[in-house]
């Protein structure tokens, strides 16, 4: 069934900072060319909501869930379900404890404003403060390709500094290249390291990094001085019989050695809208030391607003206890890998890819391919080149920003479409199908 596009995105007489709103608009205007519009370039598929979760929400509701929380840790129900499923979904040792080691929230209104609050906390508290004088930019180091931290933390007056992710090197991270970025950042006493970003199921290169080498960006991290941001927004979603590597049981492990002031200074956030297909109910899980979470969400998060969407967290906590949900996510993950064999037979057949040339990865919800022939003519921009895509074919994919470094260390890397592998397999080929349909191709 085609989507209402027209309903889910922004009208064309408002500002908007998506691009893709207005590419949109002009095809829809247009007349779809090419067909309905096939849209694999954000993680969203708007309507394949976890059907039990849906029932779930469909069911009366108790009467308070339409009322105040008072209580910023979430609806209660739901944060004592999350305190059991954080811990045994990260496998956490029965030495660690709840309460004691650490504490869990359910938080409304995304991973995004989560993350957007302990970075401010880092600005505001002195006891956890992100900068030892007011002269000094506390700096923020992510891995690039990734998710848009730096729209977060620059807005705070961070800088960020980016860890490039290459292809040579299988798109894990270079602990010596890590190190080294570290080092420069510490030498330089205009900066402060503040915070470094650990993403182990990667998005967008679906890469699932190893726990010795989380091991060492945590210990290294901490041993500088500076909060770690667990960002676990696709732990859920990987390849059957893949054990997801948990960045929150190597922290919790590395925080038994470490000094006591690094106990205030993390957080890992969960998002509960990849596993189950409802980004917008802005669901998730937030852990953190007992006091930070206190003082995020009882101090920073109230200058903003109460804990909300309590219908939306009743009908998640119905659905988490029961048996289905996992299920559920198992079929997901079951799916999610024929989606990636397929597409890589596809493109192989049809695209003339060769197996160097797509990154069909093993978690996440993304697979990553080269930008095919012709590519962008000689002064267009890859936009540009995504747009005309789109014209020709129907189909609007994401792609990797690396040009997003101001430092420049990645711009060597080959552009690459980011492929969403969350509609049904048939309209993924269909997309890849139209692609082959309009000449593109990995070789011409």
């Amino acid at each position: 069934m085609p989507i209402p596009f027209r309903e889910v995105i922004a009208a064309p007489d408002l500002p908007t900072g998506f691009t893709d709103v207005a590419m949109m608009h002009r095809y829809l205007d247009a007349g779809s060319p090419a067909g309905d519009i096939i849209y694999l370039g954000f993680g969203e598929t708007w309507t394949n909501v976890a059907p039990g979760l849906a029932a779930a929400l469909a069911t009366p509701l108790p009467s308070h869930s339409h009322g105040y929380v008072i209580s910023q840790y979430g609806l209660p129900r739901l944060q004592r379900i999350l305190r059991s499923y954080i811990s045994a979904t990260h496998r956490l040792p029965s030495g660690i404890e709840a309460g004691r080691d650490y504490e869990v929230a359910a938080t409304s209104g995304g991973t995004r404003n989560t993350m957007f609050d302990f970075l401010r906390m880092l600005r505001n508290d002195p006891t956890v403060g992100a900068v030892d004088r007011p002269d000094q930019t506390p700096v923020l180091v992510a891995p690039l390709p990734g998710w848009g931290y730096a729209g977060i933390a620059d807005s705070l007056g961070y800088r960020t500094r980016f860890l490039p992710l290459r292809d040579d090197e299988g798109c894990q991270p270079s602990l010596e290249a890590f190190d080294e970025l570290l080092d420069s950042v510490m030498a330089d006493p205009r900066h402060k390291l503040a915070v470094v970003v650990i993403n182990a199921q990667h998005s967008p290169t679906a890469i699932n990094w190893p726990a010795d080498t989380v091991r060492h960006l945590i210990r290294r991290t901490l041993h500088a001085g500076a909060a770690v941001l667990i960002d676990d927004a696709y732990y859920a979603v990987h390849d059957p019989g893949l054990t997801p590597t948990s960045a929150l049981r190597l922290l919790l492990e590395e925080l038994e050695h470490a000094p006591p002031a690094a106990r205030r200074r993390w957080l890992a956030v969960r998002s509960l809208g990849k596993q189950f297909h409802c980004n917008g109910w802005g669901l998730g899980a937030a852990t953190a030391d007992p006091a930070t979470l206190d003082t995020l969400l009882n101090t920073i998060q109230l200058h903003r607003g109460f804990a909300a969407a309590v219908p939306l967290q009743e009908a998640m906590g119905t659905w988490l206890e029961n048996p289905e949900a996992q299920h559920y996510l198992d079929h997901m993950n079951q799916q999610y890998a024929a989606k990636r064999a397929a597409i890589g037979e596809f493109i192989r057949r049809n695209l003339a890819y060769p197996p160097d040339a797509c990154q069909l990865g093993e978690c996440t919800a993304f697979l990553r391919m080269k930008i095919p022939f012709p590519g962008p003519r000689d002064g267009e921009s890859l936009e540009a080149f995504r747009e005309e895509c789109l014209n020709r074919t129907g189909v609007l994919l994401g792609i990797d920003r690396w040009a997003t470094d101001p430092s420049g260390a990645a711009a060597q890397e080959p552009a690459n479409f980011r492929v969403f592998l969350g509609p049904p397999q048939e309209v993924l080929i269909e997309a890849l199908a139209r692609l082959a349909a309009a000449g593109y191709s990995y070789q011409p």
